[in-house]
């Protein structure tokens, strides 16, 4: 029955989101319902008609036309045979199933992680009770939400060696070798939301095939054939995948500096935006992708590279990272300890993150940035955005 499958979809579309009991019938004009479902026919209008009126809905003539129906109607009393016809449920259903998803998962002791899996957890109980999404966790689909927490969980549960590749790792984890791939988009939200800053899977030592550099600035790549790609400077935002800058036998600027901003939604955006004479060469990174780590061994060793990250122990964990991978000194660029009385007390993960930060040799420049942090016991004001747009239209922006 065409006609009643449209009249549910229409029905769910107002109703799915609603967990609270619906205190009036849901109507549809019936001639209007028979168009949108394509029965077109005499006979088969007739037809739908019967098969309505033989079931738990209501049919509503014209007051000066008995003859003709005017409206359909799902009575209250009948919203539970339609869930049943379809195989669907209440919105206070699917709540409830989401809430029980995420308590268990709540009560899932975390071995690495602790603190930032039962903050995570807390605030998915908190906005499905409103009821509203924390993307990419739906509480409309709690299965969907139970399959994204399994994933997290599996992954940031374990140690994984520096260059797993992304279909080992799917293996390991029990699923088909492209299941990880396939789920990457979804599982670097997931863990965007755990850690609160934009997590590539190459941050937890997974090799990803489809790597991304974004930047803005002139830049030029340099072929085994002779040939060049020319970026366009114009634009704020450039992409270039990982294949090409491997291509590459050398990559050069007009540039005088390299910029790599943590935070890509805004802070890129904004000094991308306030580079009028394009004299630094900005890219966004939170932990080094493989495309990050290309671009740095192909750029002229002599180009200076600033690095403005957050000032929290992740944000400073960052800028170990890329010191790793460089080929040439990262200085910090608006990296000191900004306190703040209010904000979050440091977790057990952020002083163990601290200590081995301190015991670095490549962080001995920044100890006393690290043991402020460590004496005041909380993040502080430590956020990018916190500075504001840049006041100056060119290097150094603040």
């Amino acid at each position: 029955m065409r006609w009643l499958q449209t009249l549910h979809e229409q029905w769910m579309s107002a109703r799915k989101r609603r967990v609270t009991a619906a205190v009036r019938p849901f109507r549809r004009d019936w001639e209007g319902l028979l168009d949108d479902a394509g029965v077109k026919s005499a006979e088969d209008r007739q037809t739908a008609q019967r098969e309505a009126e033989n079931s738990p809905l209501k049919l509503i003539p014209f007051k000066k036309k008995p003859r003709f129906i005017d409206k359909i109607e799902v009575p209250l009393e009948s919203e539970a045979w339609l869930h049943e016809q379809f195989g669907t449920q209440t919105g206070a259903e699917s709540q409830s199933k989401a809430l029980a998803v995420v308590k268990r998962w709540a009560a899932q002791p975390h071995p690495l992680l602790p603190e930032v899996w039962s903050a995570l957890c807390s605030r998915l109980e908190a906005e499905f009770a409103i009821p509203r999404a924390l993307e990419p966790f739906r509480w409309l689909e709690s299965e969907r939400v139970d399959e994204l927490l399994e994933l997290l969980f599996q992954l940031t549960a374990r140690e994984w060696p520096e260059g797993t590749l992304i279909r080992d790792a799917s293996t390991q984890l029990g699923h088909g070798s492209k299941h990880l791939e396939a789920q990457q988009s979804f599982i670097e939200r997931t863990l965007e939301q755990l850690f609160g800053r934009e997590t590539p899977l190459e941050s937890l030592g997974i090799q990803t095939s489809n790597s991304v550099l974004h930047f803005s600035g002139p830049l030029t790549l340099h072929f085994t054939d002779g040939t060049t790609h020319v970026t366009d400077a114009l634009r704020y935002e450039s992409t270039l995948p990982v294949a090409e800058i491997e291509r590459a036998v050398s990559i050069t600027t007009t540039a005088e500096r390299l910029l790599s901003i943590e935070n890509r939604k805004t802070t890129f955006l904004q000094l991308a935006r306030a580079d009028a004479n394009r004299s630094t060469l900005i890219m966004s990174t939170s932990f080094p992708t493989q495309a990050v780590r290309c671009l740095l061994e192909k750029l002229p060793p002599d180009l200076p590279h600033h690095h403005f990250g957050d000032t929290d122990p992740a944000g400073f964990h960052i800028l170990q990272k890329l010191r790793q991978a460089a080929v040439r000194p990262v200085l910090p660029f608006q990296m000191t300890f900004r306190d703040k009385e209010q904000s979050a007390p440091l977790t057990r993960t952020e002083k163990l993150t601290l200590d081995r930060l301190l015991s670095d040799p490549v962080m001995h420049d920044l100890h006393e940035a690290l043991k402020s942090i460590q004496a005041a016991g909380r993040r502080g004001d430590f956020e990018q955005e916190s500075l504001g747009p840049p006041p100056l239209n060119r290097w150094p922006f603040y």
